[in-house]
C-alpha cells in the first residue's frame, strides 16, 4: 500500500516546530505510516465500512532525513506475515525522493465496529 502527504508551510504545526527551521514532525511520519497501514489491512476484508484499525505497537522507528515545507513524503506499507487473528504486522518507510527519512514495524489489529 502507498500513501502521499505534501507537506506545506501553512500547516499549523509549523508555528512551533520550529519557527525559523520548520521541520515536519517524526512522530506525524508515523502516523501517516500508520494510516496507511491501516488501509492496507483493510483492504483484506470484504466489508472495510465495518472494520476499525487499532494501532498497537511501534518498534524500530528510525528517522533518517530531516522533512521540510515543499517536500512530498511518499509511505509504503507492507505485511510481515499474513494476518492472524486481527493482528497485522507491517513494514512502514517513508521516503522523500530517493531518500528514505522514516521507517518502522508497525502493529494494528483490525477490530468489526459494533
Amino acid at each position: 500500500m502507498v500513501g502521499l502527504k505534501n507537506v506545506t508551510i501553512n500547516e499549523d504545526l509549523f508555528m512551533g516546530h520550529f519557527p525559523g527551521a520548520p521541520v515536519f514532525p517524526g512522530v506525524l511520519q508515523i502516523e501517516a505510516m500508520a494510516q496507511t497501514g491501516g488501509i492496507l489491512v483493510l483492504n483484506t476484508v470484504p466489508d472495510p465500512e465495518n472494520w476499525l484499525t487499532l494501532f498497537l505497537k511501534i518498534e524500530n522507528a528510525r528517522f533518517k532525513n530531516q522533512v521540510h515545507p515543499g517536500d512530498t513524503i511518499v509511505f509504503s506499507c507492507e505485511l510481515l506475515e499474513p494476518i492472524r487473528r486481527g493482528i497485522a504486522r507491517m513494514k512502514g518507510v517513508g521516503m522523500v525522493g530517493e531518500k528514505i527519512v522514516s521507517e518502522a514495524e508497525l502493529m494494528a489489529q483490525i477490530v468489526k465496529v459494533k
